[in-house]
């Protein structure tokens, strides 16, 4: 069972531990001040669902709001939602977990989530469209309006009529779901909360200032190489990597970064004549590392969100997914999608072919022509 390794400061936080969830307790002068607005906010499993949300988040958070933000029990994305910045109300976001886990202690878990919900008083619960619809979870809307009915009878449970269990739903919002995650997030919440505080753009959203400052730098590389995604089907094989840096000119400055297990696998496989750096680190180093690159190579994961808010160019792959429905057309971020099998776009958490096509298919001829175009602008803007 999954414990979290520290205390972020930045945050109020909910912990899942072996004895249940710590709480900390409001001072008596908060019970005194009027009760703002609070919202429980979820469910995000992925690093680019939650980035793309935060819009929304830093929205409610200067409108005063308190966000309760509910989380799949995961350290990583504790650890990334402390790189946002949410501005100087971030002292109003707290973060909870489900009860999720291994089998053994599940009910124990389970209890004190309901122990904990006990304590909130949200007046809306809101459930984030950022899945597919058939990807969609009916455990998760079953469980809130479960605990509504039990704890919060005042409270609104909103979410899209996609969504499986949208019967549940005291409010139904109709959006389409090819809209990109930051457009689909934005255009059903401010729907379903008709707040004339929410009118008008996005806000914007940046990573701490520890991240953020490195974009005032001159790169040290023209490409990096980030071959990391959490899934088969969005990764590239090996291979094709080698065949995208044997097109690269000499005088590239390249780098691989991500997690050890596939820096290594490229160690392996990538050109042993070439001055290739191999990264990895924290996730905090890593995010920072991308903004010391030219341009970027990014497979169809939190990369290529990280890309977008950091206005930094790359090329990201895609196969299972059509890129409008992932990123906006108004972003860095230049997507590579060759819809050629009718399987595609699938949207499945696994391939359901004998190999993963779509992905195998993109030619690194093509990816290479793309980066190299890319890495030629950038320089000419230098």
């Amino acid at each position: 069972m999954w414990a979290p390794t520290r205390l972020l400061s930045s945050f109020d936080i909910i912990e899942c531990c072996p004895h249940g969830f710590a709480l900390k307790k409001p001072s008596e002068e908060s019970l005194i001040e009027q009760r703002p607005e609070e919202i429980l906010y979820g469910v995000f499993k992925g690093m680019g669902d939650l980035l793309c949300a935060s819009p929304v988040i830093v929205a409610e958070l200067n409108a005063g709001s308190k966000v309760r933000l509910l989380l799949f029990p995961n350290p990583g994305l504790v650890e990334f939602a402390r790189l946002i910045e949410f501005g100087q109300n971030r002292k109003n976001l707290t973060i909870h977990f489900l009860p999720l886990g291994a089998t053994v202690g599940w009910l124990r878990r389970l209890a004190t989530f309901f122990r904990d919900m006990r304590s909130l008083s949200p007046t809306r619960i809101w459930i984030s469209p950022h899945a597919p619809a058939p990807a969609s979870s009916w455990k998760i809307p079953a469980l809130l309006w479960l605990v509504r009915r039990f704890y919060w009878p005042n409270a609104c449970l909103a979410g899209t009529d996609s969504e499986r269990m949208s019967g549940l739903f005291d409010i139904r919002i109709h959006v389409d779901r090819s809209l990109p995650l930051i457009d689909r997030e934005w255009t059903a919440y401010r729907a379903q909360c008709s707040n004339p505080r929410l009118n008008g753009p996005p806000p914007a959203v940046h990573f701490i200032p520890a991240i953020a400052n490195g974009l005032r730098v001159s790169p040290e590389y023209d490409l990096l190489v980030h071959p990391g995604a959490n899934a088969r089907n969005r990764s590239w094989p090996a291979t094709h990597y080698a065949a995208v840096i044997e097109r690269m000119p000499p005088d590239c400055r390249i780098a691989v970064l991500g997690l050890p297990g596939d820096v290594e696998e490229l160690r392996r496989v990538l050109p042993h004549n070439r001055n290739i750096h191999y990264l990895t680190g924290t996730l905090e180093q890593s995010i920072a590392t991308l903004t010391r690159a030219r341009v970027l190579l990014t497979m169809d994961s939190g990369n290529a969100h990280f890309a977008h808010f950091l206005r930094l160019p790359a090329v990201t792959l895609f196969g299972k997914a059509d890129p409008r429905t992932i990123i906006s057309k108004d972003t860095s971020v230049l997507p590579v999608y060759q819809q050629r099998f009718p399987c595609q776009p699938c949207e499945r958490v696994d391939c359901s072919q004998p190999e993963v096509y779509c992905m195998n298919s993109i030619d690194p001829a093509l990816v290479a022509e793309k980066l190299l175009a890319l890495i030629g602008k950038t320089a000419a803007k230098a």
